[in-house]
């Protein structure tokens, strides 16, 4: 795929990813009693409290937020897991693992593949991070590198791993019904020889995406009504625009030089039909310590133009470990979700004034515009 076709992927981004909703209800807010477990059906089993222990947050009316979101609810001033209690325990159960050779007591390469997808997005975000002692990050950080080496696959096991697309399409449970509010899977949408065309591959095609997120893939597909010509030439048009981007003079900081820009209205139209994804793909740490791309599918976020469509489907352990539906569910409309990509800022759950009931903030990818000017920016002056 040429360098053209990858400027696309940013300004891709941003049109996908716009979310809306407001709703009281989040589906990942449990009781303060403990589900049941997710890799063993004892929820004592030391993978269930580990699970618990990194993934699971308590809001401070005692809500249980994070049983099975994408991504663990942690935040760049998070004291949860650096600080008080909660780091002893964390380092205990690890402790535990390592004594016990915990690796044996789940054999699934599934459970595997995501148990240690999950605490490599712990390990991520304390690398990141500055909160707490540094010997306590320290000493979790070792400990975790050392369970996400047990539990790694072989590159053969990683390959053989469930392709969760094709899973969710053979359900029929995405299928495309007239009348129907669930989200429609397009069967064609790896198709090589179909009208969806890919943009940059697996290469991350925003920088934010592949700094915060460095363990997905992340995947943009365009479909132009006529198939996948059309959209390449559509694609082209906007590759040769001569500016893409206009200079935002109310946003101009002297003091730092800073210029933020917007996307030029004057750009060739998107054409009515047409379809855009963005899916994101989990990557793995294989037992020769390579990271490797896998067939499992974290979110996909669709969007068809003009009008407001959206659709976005997320990846749920429970339904993957269960063969239900390729593990993705549907995100209704109205959901209410908490933001940890790209927030850098402090831990709601963590605050006194959280309010009862609900996260804060209605879904959204929080791809922005400027991200996809930077990305875009940046492609251009590459060169290969």
């Amino acid at each position: 795929m040429t360098i053209a076709l990858r400027l696309l992927a940013a300004s891709a981004v941003t049109v996908v990813t716009i979310g809306s909703g407001a709703s009281t209800t989040a589906p990942n807010q449990t009781s303060s009693a403990r589900r049941p477990g997710l890799y063993d059906a004892n929820p004592n089993h030391l993978w269930n409290r580990i699970h618990e222990q990194f993934h699971v947050r308590i809001a401070p009316d005692g809500s249980r937020y994070g049983f099975d979101t994408v991504d663990p609810l942690l935040w760049r001033e998070t004291q949860y897991l650096v600080r008080g209690p909660s780091a002893g325990r964390a380092v205990r159960v690890l402790d535990e693992f390592l004594a016990s050779n915990g690796e044996r007591m789940i054999r699934d390469p599934l459970k595997r593949a995501v148990f240690q997808h999950d605490l490599w997005a712990v390990f991520d975000w304390l690398t990141s991070v500055s909160e707490g002692e540094k010997t306590t990050r320290t000493a979790i950080m070792s400990r975790l590198a050392r369970v996400i080496r047990r539990v790694a696959l072989s590159r053969k096991n990683v390959d053989a791993l469930p392709d969760t697309y094709a899973a969710a399409i053979a359900s029929g449970d995405f299928a495309d019904r007239t009348g129907m509010q669930q989200p429609y899977l397009p069967r064609d949408l790896f198709n090589a020889s179909g009208p969806w065309v890919t943009v940059g591959g697996l290469a991350s095609p925003v920088p934010q995406h592949s700094t915060e997120l460095g363990r997905s893939a992340f995947v943009v597909l365009w479909s132009v009504p006529g198939g996948a010509a059309q959209t390449r030439e559509y694609l082209q048009k906007l590759w040769n625009f001569p500016q893409p981007f206009v200079v935002e003079e109310m946003l101009r900081f002297e003091r730092d030089g800073e210029v933020r820009a917007s996307v030029n209205p004057a750009l060739p139209s998107i054409p009515d039909g047409t379809r855009i994804a963005l899916v994101r793909q989990m990557l793995l740490i294989d037992d020769s310590g390579v990271i490797v791309p896998s067939h499992l599918i974290e979110s996909i976020q669709l969007r068809t133009f003009p009008g407001p469509a959206f659709a976005e489907l997320r990846m749920s352990r429970a339904a993957l470990f269960a063969a239900n539906s390729g593990g993705l569910r549907a995100v209704p409309a109205d959901e209410r979700d908490f933001i940890t990509f790209s927030a850098k800022g402090m831990d709601v759950l963590e605050q006194k004034s959280w309010k009862s009931g609900s996260p804060p903030i209605s879904r959204s990818c929080l791809t922005a515009a400027s991200t996809a000017i930077t990305s875009a920016s940046s492609l251009r002056s590459r060169r290969f």
